[in-house]
């Protein structure tokens, strides 16, 4: 059997305008990105399964796709007519879900 991959132990917390993401196994913070976008009420953030990139969405009904390392933005979609409660990516990590205030869920299709 394969090994449990570190990246599932990590959780990504996002807050005024950071996202800030964490090891669970030894409770420390790995990373820290300032974020575009202010996280009042709304959104969130997902690790993508490599470790690599992470999605984060709010107010501003966009999502975006930023590197873990450098926290560059790679990619700006918009598709949702309310704000970001919730982003998850999928385990495979070819896809992720948004959830809106509006009452829709949006699937996307990203690069693994």
């Amino acid at each position: 059997m394969a090994p449990i991959c570190h990246v599932l132990y990590r959780i990504a917390v996002a807050a005024k305008d950071k996202v800030t993401f964490f090891d669970m196994e030894s409770s420390s913070t790995i990373h820290s990105c300032e974020m575009p976008i202010h996280f009042r009420e709304d959104g969130g953030a997902s690790l993508h399964p490599s470790g690599n990139k992470f999605i984060a969405g709010g107010s501003d009904l966009w999502v975006r796709v930023f590197d873990f390392h450098t926290g560059q933005e790679l990619e700006c979609r918009k598709g949702q007519y309310g704000p970001i409660r919730c982003l998850r990516y999928h385990p495979d990590g070819i896809s992720y879900a948004t959830e809106s205030e509006d009452g829709t869920i949006r699937l996307w299709k990203t690069d693994p």
